[in-house]
C-alpha cells in the first residue's frame, strides 16, 4: 500500500530533479552499462507476480535483488524502471526502507545505502504493460531487447546475466509457462501459485513467461510441452507430432556439432496467435507466432521448410545467444547469424529431397540485396550508444546477409577448421558474454587466413561490391566501389558461352580484381553463375538479353536461380525492360517445377504488375496473367506447386474473370483441388473487398460471420477496418493508430497497413505518408524490435509515383536530426518507390 509519506517524497524527489541537471539518460548507455558491469555480479531475482483475470487491472508486483557489489565509486546505483514513479508502492535497501529517487527511467540507490558485498533490494511495484502483451484470455512476455524494465526493476542489460526465481499467482482456470519447470498449489482466491526453479544465469531479454487460457500437449518421448490456443483440434493433431520431432531433430543436431548437452533444465513452447515475430528464443520456453507451427494440410513443401528452420533458428540461440550472450547489443547479430547459418545445416537432413545449396540461397540473397543495394546500406556489426535504440540494429542485413558471409568464412577456413573455432568459443564463454571480436580470436587459433582482412569487408563495411568485367583476349574482373581500398574475399564463377561453354572459377582477395584467360572471348557471360557470389554483377546488354531469353532453359536449378537473381538486379537498374520480363516470366512458371523457383518468380511477377507497371498498363495485361495462372492451377498435380500458384493468383488478379474466380474459391464454388483453410478464406475475402469497394462491407462481415476461430476473428475485426470501402472509415482507422495502444497487436497493425496502403487505393492512401513518418521516432519507441521497420516498408514501399517519393524526400529534408538507423530503415524502405519512380518516368518519357 503507498502511504502519504512515499507520495510526498516522491513529489519532492520529482521536483527537486526536475531543476538539477540529469545525472542519468534515458534507456542503458554504454556508459551507465559499463560502469554497472564493473560494479556488480551474481545477481538473482526473486519475482512475484499477482495477475488478475480482468485484463484490465494492476498487476502487482515484487522483486528482491541480491547482488554482490563493488564500491569503485561514489555514484548513484542506477536500476532500469521505464515506467511512471507511482508504479513504485515501496523500495527498501538492506532491509532499510528508502526513500524514492527516481530519475528518467531509472531508481536511483545512493551509494550510502550499500555495502561491499552482498546487497538485497526489495521493491514492490506495478508491473508496467507495454511488454506484458495482455488480451482477455492470455498474456505473453517480450522483453527483448530492453524491454524487461518496461515490466519490472532490475539490470536490463546483456552482460549482467542473473538467476531468475519466478512465482505468478493466476486464475484457476489459466496455465502457465516459464524458463524452469514449476510446482503448482491452489489457495483460498481462486488462484494458482506457480513456483518456478531458479533459472541458471540468463540475460533480463532472456526471461520470460506467459499465462492463460491455453491448451497443452506433452511428447511422451521428449518430455517436452507444447502450449497452444488453436481450436481446431484435427489441425493441431496433425502437426503436433512434426513439432515435437523437428525440435528433438535439432537438439540432437546441435549436441553433436558442438559436443555440448542442451543447456537449459527443459524445453518447452507456447504458440501464441499474435505472436509479434515467428519465434523468441527464451531458454526452456520459447514462443512462436501460432500460424508459424500449425501448417495446413495443403501446406507447400516452402511452408514446411519454413516452420523447420524457424524451429532449428531458435533451438540454435539455446546455444548461440543464450549459453553464450553478446556484451552489447551491437553485437546482436552474432547471436542471430550463428540461428540462422546453423538452421539452414540442420534442415538438410529433414528434407532429403530439397536442393540445399538452392534454399539458401533463395531463403537469404534477394532479402540481403533488398539491404544492400539502397541508400540505407548499413554494416553488419554497427554501432550502438544506448539499449533504447537496439531495436533499429534489427533486419535483413542481420538474418539474411550475415549467414552468407559467415557460409563464406566457413568455405574460407575449412569447415572442420570453423567448428574447432566455434567449439573452443563455446566453451569459453558458457553462462557468460562474450564478443564479435571474442569469437574471431577463437577462430584465429585454427587458421592461417587472414581474418581481419575478411572481417574489415563484410562485418565492418556496408553495401556489397559492384563487380564489372571486360572480355577481349582476357577476362578481367574490377570491383567498381573499392575506392578506399576495402577488399571483399570471395570466391564465384563465370559461364561463358560461345562455340562451346566454359566455366571460370574467380577468387577476389585483393584491390586489383582478378584476371584470367579465356578460350572463346565472342562468347554470351553470365556473371557469378549459380549465385555464390555477393554484390551487383555487371553484364554487357547482349549478355543480359541473352540471360533473359535462356534462364528458363537452365537446367541446373542453382545456376537457374542465380540468373533470375541477376534478371532481377537488372531491371531495379533500369537494364532490362520490366515488360519483357515479366512475359519471360509468365512463360517460365508454366515451365518451371522447382517450388523454390517458381515462388521467387511468382513474388517478382507481383512485384512487377504492381509496382513497376502503371495502372493503365495493368488493366491490359492482368487477363493474360490471370488466365495463365488459373489454367495452371488447374493443370498442376503437385500440390506444393499448385499452392504456390493460388498465392500468387489470390494477390494479383485483376481481370473481370479473375475476380470472378476469386470469388467462386471464397464461396467455395470451386477448390481445383487445393485444400482452402479459414484463413485462405479470409485473405480471399480481403483481396475482394479492395477489388469492389461497394460490397466490400458485405465480403468481410459475411467472412467475419464465418469465422470460427476467435483469435482470426478477432484479427478480422481489426484489420477490416483498413479496408473499407468508405474513405471516411480508413481515415478514421489511421487516425486511431496515432495512440499506442491501438498498435498493441503489431502483426494486425503491419497486415492492415498493407491493405491500406495497396496500390489499388495509392491515389487516396498517399494522404497518410507523411504523418505515418511523423509518428515514426515515437514507433521506434514504443514497438518491439521489427515493427519500425515493418511501419515503414508497409507504408511506402509499395507506392511507384513521384507524389509519394517526394514525399519520403521532404521527410528526410526536414529531419536531418533522425537518427542513421532510422533513416536507414526509411531509405532501405523507400527503395523500391524510388527506383520505380525513376524506372517508369525514363519509360514515360520514351513514349512521349
Amino acid at each position: 500500500m503507498k502511504s502519504i509519506q512515499f507520495v510526498g517524497l516522491s513529489v519532492l524527489a520529482a521536483l527537486f530533479f526536475s531543476c538539477t541537471p540529469e545525472s542519468v539518460e534515458k534507456g542503458v548507455s554504454y556508459e551507465l552499462a559499463q560502469t554497472r558491469k564493473e560494479s556488480i555480479k551474481d545477481i538473482q531475482y526473486a519475482l512475484h507476480f499477482d495477475i488478475p483475470l480482468e485484463q484490465n487491472k494492476n498487476i502487482a508486483g515484487t522483486n528482491t535483488i541480491t547482488f554482490l557489489y563493488k564500491k569503485n565509486t561514489s555514484k548513484n546505483l542506477y536500476l532500469d524502471f521505464n515506467e511512471e514513479v507511482d508504479h513504485l508502492q515501496e523500495v527498501k535497501v538492506n532491509q532499510k526502507v528508502t526513500d524514492v529517487i527516481f530519475e528518467n527511467e531509472h531508481i536511483a540507490i545512493p551509494n550510502t545505502l550499500l555495502v561491499e558485498g552482498k546487497n538485497v533490494i526489495e521493491i514492490t511495484f506495478t508491473a508496467g504493460d507495454l511488454s506484458l502483451n495482455r488480451n482477455e484470455e492470455y498474456l505473453y512476455t517480450l522483453f527483448v531487447p530492453d524491454r524487461a524494465s518496461t515490466c519490472f526493476p532490475g539490470f536490463d542489460q546483456p552482460d549482467l546475466k542473473a538467476s531468475f526465481v519466478l512465482s505468478m499467482s493466476i486464475p484457476n482456470e489459466w496455465e502457465a509457462i516459464s524458463n524452469q519447470s514449476a510446482t503448482i498449489t491452489g489457495n483460498a482466491d481462486e488462484k494458482r501459485l506457480y513456483q518456478f526453479l531458479p533459472t541458471q544465469p540468463i540475460s533480463t531479454y532472456q526471461f520470460a513467461f506467459a499465462a492463460g487460457k491455453f491448451e497443452k500437449t506433452t511428447d511422451s518421448e521428449t518430455g517436452m510441452t507444447m502450449y497452444y490456443r488453436e481450436t481446431d483440434s484435427a489441425k493441431v493433431a496433425s502437426n503436433v507430432k512434426a513439432i515435437f520431432a523437428l525440435h528433438s531433430e535439432a537438439m540432437e543436431w546441435l549436441k553433436n556439432y558442438t559436443s555440448i548437452a542442451y543447456p537449459f533444465e527443459k524445453m518447452d513452447f507456447a504458440l501464441i496467435p499474435a505472436f509479434q515475430y515467428g519465434g523468441m528464443e527464451h531458454p526452456g520456453s520459447i514462443f512462436y507466432r501460432e500460424s508459424s507451427l500449425i501448417l495446413e494440410p495443403s501446406a507447400s513443401v516452402n511452408q514446411r521448410m519454413r516452420r523447420a528452420s524457424l524451429i532449428a533458428h531458435e533451438t540454435a540461440h539455446m546455444w548461440f545467444g543464450n549459453l553464450v550472450t553478446m556484451k552489447w547489443f551491437e553485437d546482436v547479430w552474432l547471436k542471430e547469424v550463428f540461428a540462422n547459418f546453423m538452421a539452414a545445416k540442420m534442415v538438410n537432413p529433414q528434407f532429403p529431397e530439397i536442393n540445399h545449396n538452392l534454399r539458401f540461397l533463395m531463403a537469404h540473397y534477394p532479402s540481403a540485396y533488398e539491404i544492400d543495394r539502397s541508400e540505407g546500406a548499413h554494416p553488419i556489426q554497427q554501432k550502438l550508444d544506448n539499449l533504447k535504440n537496439a531495436g533499429t540494429l534489427y533486419g535483413a542485413i542481420i538474418y539474411q546477409k550475415a549467414p552468407i558471409m559467415m557460409r563464406n568464412l566457413e568455405t574460407m577456413m575449412g569447415e572442420e577448421s570453423f567448428r574447432n573455432g566455434l567449439r573452443d568459443y563455446l566453451l569459453a564463454y558458457s553462462y557468460s558474454n562474450a564478443s564479435w571480436d571474442d569469437l574471431v580470436n577463437s577462430l584465429k587459433k585454427f587458421t592461417d587466413k587472414n581474418l581481419t582482412l575478411w572481417d574489415r569487408a563484410w562485418i565492418k563495411s556496408k553495401g556489397m561490391p559492384d563487380l564489372n568485367y571486360t572480355l577481349n583476349s582476357e577476362l578481367t574482373i574490377r570491383v567498381g566501389n573499392d575506392s578506399i581500398g576495402i577488399v571483399w574475399p570471395q570466391t564465384f564463377q563465370y559461364l561463358f558461352n560461345g562455340d562451346k561453354e566454359e566455366l571460370k572459377d574467380i577468387f577476389i582477395e585483393s584491390t586489383d580484381g582478378y584476371t584470367t584467360p579465356v578460350t572463346n572471348t565472342q562468347s554470351m557471360v553470365i556473371p557469378n553463375y549459380k549465385g555464390r557470389g555477393y554484390g551487383y554483377f555487371a553484364a554487357d546488354e547482349p549478355s543480359r538479353k541473352y540471360m533473359l531469353s535462356k534462364v528458363s532453359d537452365i537446367q541446373n536449378p542453382e545456376a537457374r536461380a542465380g540468373v533470375w537473381l541477376n534478371i532481377w538486379e537488372y531491371v531495379l537498374r533500369g537494364e532490362l525492360e520490366p515488360q519483357q520480363v515479366m512475359e519471360t516470366m509468365l512463360l517460365a512458371i508454366t515451365k518451371e517445377k522447382d517450388p523454390l523457383l517458381l515462388e521467387y518468380v511468382t513474388n517478382r511477377m507481383n512485384n512487377l504488375f504492381w509496382q513497376f507497371t502503371k495502372p493503365e498498363d495493368r488493366q491490359l495485361i492482368s487477363k493474360n496473367i490471370d488466365d495463365t495462372l488459373f489454367e495452371l492451377m488447374a493443370l498442376e498435380k503437385d500440390n506444393s506447386l499448385k499452392r504456390v500458384l493460388f498465392n500468387c493468383f489470390t494477390r494479383i488478379a485483376s481481370s473481370t474473370e479473375g475476380i470472378e474466380n476469386l470469388r467462386k474459391f471464397w464461396q467455395n464454388e470451386m477448390t481445383l483441388g487445393l485444400d482452402i483453410s479459414e484463413q485462405d478464406h479470409i485473405d480471399l475475402a480481403y483481396e475482394l473487398s479492395l477489388r469492389d469497394p461497394k460490397g466490400s462491407n458485405e465480403i468481410l462481415q459475411t467472412q467475419l460471420s464465418d469465422t470460427q476461430n476467435p483469435d482470426r476473428k478477432e484479427a478480422m475485426k481489426f484489420i477490416m477496418q483498413a479496408l473499407s470501402g468508405e474513405a471516411t472509415q480508413r481515415d478514421a482507422f489511421f487516425e486511431s493508430l496515432k495512440e499506442p495502444v491501438n498498435r498493441e497487436h503489431e502483426p494486425w497493425v503491419l497486415e492492415a497497413l498493407g491493405y491500406l496502403h495497396h496500390p489499388l487505393r495509392a491515389d487516396q492512401s498517399v494522404q497518410y505518408i507523411r504523418p505515418s513518418l511523423d509518428m515514426l521516432q515515437e514507433i521506434q519507441l514504443t514497438g518491439d524490435i521489427f515493427f519500425p521497420k515493418g511501419w515503414v516498408e508497409q507504408t511506402v514501399s509499395s507506392y511507384q509515383s513521384k507524389e509519394a517519393a517526394d514525399i519520403v524526400r521532404q521527410y528526410l529534408k526536414d529531419n536531418p536530426g533522425l537518427s542513421d538507423n532510422l533513416r536507414n530503415k526509411l531509405l532501405q524502405s523507400a527503395d523500391p518507390l524510388f527506383r520505380a519512380e525513376k524506372i517508369l518516368s525514363i519509360k514515360q518519357t520514351r513514349n512521349m
